[in-house]
């Protein structure tokens, strides 16, 4: 069975964010820039707390990754950056 989920670090104007999510490719199901993905955008990462720099966004995504994996075994992605989306919330 795949569990399908991972830590992501995206990037956008505003700073990094990080969350611990399924199918990850749906950010990249529709045309960019479009309604549906912003919509997409938001729906995995309005809610994640806004971190000035990469290194804080390693540190938060190692602290989830671990409390992640305590609790369900593992990530089968890990902990990935996955770029900068030009998105603002």
């Amino acid at each position: 069975m795949s569990a399908d989920n991972g830590i992501y670090i995206a990037e956008f104007p505003d700073g990094f964010r990080v969350i611990h999510a399924q199918a990850i490719e749906n950010l990249y199901f529709y045309e960019e820039g479009s309604k549906e993905w912003h919509d997409t955008i938001d729906g995995y990462f309005k809610e994640s707390k806004v971190l000035k720099t990469e290194k804080e966004a390693r540190k938060t995504a190692q602290e989830m990754n671990k409390k992640i994996t305590d609790e369900y075994l593992f990530t089968e992605y890990g902990i990935c950056s996955i770029g900068f989306f030009n998105h603002k919330f």
